[in-house]
């Protein structure tokens, strides 16, 4: 019984390893993942007056400015 039980808790120490390892390949895959993706974009503030201009409140638009 003493072998079995050891048997038993071996076996799962080994999936609970090859879990942390596959879990921790995953984190590294993700974080490379997301640089990879937030280099591909301006990230940046952007001003008032780009806002604008991107969805159309220009003083132009409104008339202000001829």
């Amino acid at each position: 019984m003493t072998d079995a039980i050891t048997k038993a808790m071996r076996e799962r120490l080994e999936r609970l390893r090859a879990e942390q390892e596959a879990n921790s390949d995953y984190t590294e895959r993700m974080k490379a993942f997301l640089r990879d993706r937030a280099a591909r974009y301006d990230r940046r503030p952007i001003t008032r007056r780009e806002w604008d201009e991107a969805v159309g409140d220009t003083p132009e638009e409104f008339g202000f400015i001829r």
